[in-house]
This record gives C-alpha cells, sequence and structure tokens, in this order.
C-alpha cells in the first residue's frame, strides 16, 4: 500500500500511540465444554483478546498474571448458571471475551480449554486455545509468549501426532485475534521512514495470511480473523483527555493495518475478516445516527469500569508492602464498555458479538 507524503508525520506519531500495553487473557474451567448436538471443534489464536488461560498465575499479582486475581472474572457464572462472584479464570474481562461468545455461536459451551491447562497429548472434543496474552503476529512484547506462527505450530505438531483428529478437523473453525502488540515494540517506534513503516505493517499482516494458509492446509475448513479494533479509543489511549475523545492517529494506524490486511486475504476461500473496527467504533465512536441504539446501552464508552490509580499501572495492581488496592472498581459493569485500560467488558464483547452473529453464522454453515 502506498502511503501519501502527508500522513508520513501521522504514520510516525501513530507508532508512538499504538501501544496495547501488553495483551492477555482467560481460561474455562476443565469439563466438558461441548452442547449436546454439537458437532464444531474450535481452535483460537491469538492474545489477550482470545486467551482464556495460557499465561499462567504468579504469587504475587502482576500485569502479565492480573487476570488470575481480582476483579478479574467477578461476574463469573458457571456452567449450571449460577453465579460464582470473584471467580477469575484467566480470561482479561469481569467474565466472557470474545473466543467464548463466538464458541456459542458455534454451539458450544464456553471457549476451549487452554492448551497450557491441559494433559499433554489431549485435547478436548470442543477444540484447543493456543492464544496467549502478550503475543504478537511477528513476536511478543518483551515477554517469553509464542507469537502466532509458534502457536500455528504446535497445532501442526498436534495434528501430526494425531493428537487433534481428523474428525477434529473435519468440522473446525479457527479463530486468529491479534489486537495491535507488534505494534507496540521498540523497534517499530525507531522507523523513520514511510517505505519501512509500510513494509512493516505489510509484513504483520502477511504473517497473519501466511499463517491462515497454514492452518487450511493442515485441514481446518473455516477461518475467522480479527481486523484491528479502534485503538484509540482504548481508556489506555483516552485517558490524557480524561476518557472524552478517541485518540485520531491511534485509529489512523488500526485503519491502514486493516486495510493491508483485506488485501491479503482478499483471494482466500473459507476466510471471514471479523470487522471489530466497525463493530467497536458503531459503540465507542459512532457517528451521528448511526450504532447509537447500541451505544446507549453504555454511559461510560471510553473510561473503564476498572482504573488504576497511577496512569502506568494496571487494574488488580497491589501496593507490594501494604496490600493496599490501587485501583478502583465501577458498581455496574455492564454500563461499561471497557473492562480495564484495553479490554472490554463482558456486555461490551456480548455488543460487539451481536453485531456479526448472524454473518458469521451464515459463513460457518455455507458449504
Amino acid at each position: 500500500m502506498k502511503l501519501l507524503p502527508a500522513a508520513l508525520g501521522l504514520v510516525l506519531l501513530l507508532l508512538l500511540v499504538l501501544n496495547p500495553n501488553g495483551v492477555e487473557a482467560r481460561p474455562a474451567p476443565a469439563g466438558g465444554h461441548q452442547k449436546k448436538g454439537s458437532s464444531a471443534t474450535f481452535f483460537v489464536f491469538g492474545d489477550d483478546f482470545a486467551d482464556n488461560g495460557n499465561l499462567p498465575p504468579t504469587d504475587h499479582v502482576t500485569e502479565m498474571s492480573r487476570q488470575w486475581a481480582y476483579p478479574y472474572g467477578s461476574n463469573y457464572v458457571d456452567a449450571d448458571g449460577f453465579p460464582r462472584p470473584n471467580t477469575p479464570s484467566g480470561r482479561f474481562s469481569n467474565y466472557k471475551i470474545q473466543s467464548d461468545f463466538i464458541a456459542t455461536m458455534l454451539g458450544l459451551e464456553e471457549a476451549p480449554p487452554a492448551h497450557a491447562r491441559t494433559a499433554e497429548k489431549t485435547c478436548d472434543p470442543s477444540g484447543m486455545t493456543f492464544a496467549t496474552g502478550g503475543a504478537g503476529v511477528l513476536g511478543s512484547t518483551s515477554h517469553e509468549v509464542p507469537a502466532l506462527a509458534k502457536q500455528v505450530d504446535t497445532f501442526r505438531k498436534m495434528v501430526k501426532d494425531g493428537t487433534i483428529t481428523e474428525n477434529q478437523l473435519s468440522r473446525s473453525v479457527a479463530l486468529v485475534a491479534f489486537s495491535g502488540n507488534d505494534y507496540a515494540s521498540t523497534g517499530v517506534i525507531g522507523l523513520s521512514s514511510p517505505n519501512d513503516i509500510n513494509a512493516y505493517i505489510g509484513k504483520v499482516t502477511k504473517e497473519i495470511a501466511a499463517n491462515v494458509d497454514q492452518l487450511l492446509k493442515l485441514g481446518v475448513t473455516k477461518v475467522l480473523v480479527n481486523n484491528l479494533h479502534p485503538i484509540g479509543c482504548t481508556p489506555s489511549h483516552t485517558r490524557t483527555n480524561n476518557y472524552t475523545t478517541c485518540d485520531i492517529f491511534g485509529n489512523l494506524g488500526a485503519s491502514i493495518h486493516n486495510d493491508n490486511l483485506k488485501q491479503v486475504m482478499t483471494s482466500k476461500k473459507n476466510v471471514y475478516i471479523i470487522d471489530v473496527y466497525t463493530t467497536f467504533t458503531n459503540i465507542v465512536d459512532h457517528a451521528a445516527g448511526k450504532g447509537s441504539e447500541l451505544s446507549k446501552q453504555f454511559k461510560r464508552k471510553l473510561s473503564p469500569c476498572c482504573e488504576s490509580l497511577n496512569s502506568k499501572g494496571y487494574c488488580g495492581q497491589q501496593d507490594e508492602s501494604s496490600a493496599e488496592l490501587l485501583y478502583t472498581v465501577c458498581d455496574k459493569s455492564s454500563k461499561f464498555f471497557y473492562w480495564d485500560d484495553m479490554h472490554p467488558t463482558h456486555a461490551g464483547w456480548e455488543a460487539v458479538m451481536k453485531q456479526v452473529e448472524k454473518p458469521l453464522k451464515v459463513f460457518v454453515d455455507q458449504d
């Protein structure tokens, strides 16, 4: 894609603001994950938008393990429909995340179990989640977490050794969900020319395409791929203006990525791009008359339910010596679109996924 010279300054700035602060997520309880009669098998790749427990818990809560501690999972409901408040399960939300809602559309109870929390040489009948918080398409954000190719390679090995069966593959759907870690690395910020920047964005989207091809080659029947959400609307970006307006440079960067992604995916069969950019925008940054009904549900669209007291802190953070809580939590999470500085609430994800449910089901069901 060719950038206009006038866009150079904007693109340089967007690389400074595309900073999702490390992405992460959470796993579901052990046990069966399929509803009776469901024939779908679901495989999940990506970062915190889809991770349900691959990042490990730690003795002391850290930014990369906070999803295993209060207030994460504070609105949890068990498989029988009973509330189990304050039950963190490795997801970066107060309850469900994107992959759970897609799993429900496929006839499953919730997203399949996390790879890291599954016994070796086994795979749940519902599939498996390889997505890991903090992961990138090309690499990770200063954490030792598997990038997309590594996640797909783990999947490949499980297919080759028969842990994932041909029967599972014959009715399989994969989700590839990344939310921008590749644009938070210092290496990208150091790029100085539009050609270098253009090449880097192209490298990210081509890597997504190459791994989608690999999944199809390995026998996955349908692949869902997220485009990039409007990063400039996340609380980590809107905090500086008291959560009043989205950052245009962050959203410009997401748009450039999305244009590239659309180009490399256009000719692929059995691939569906989930337009999270539009579905998020319809709620948090909608134009007059567009998405207004969805938007009305949320009194707070750009501010987080769980807010750190320090701009460089995080939801769930405690003072190491006094155990004092260094964050606040809202009373009604359903009125907030964002749960923390980057991730939607359960209600936020529900509103996002409602918008794509019909076309997504049509895509999955078509021969």
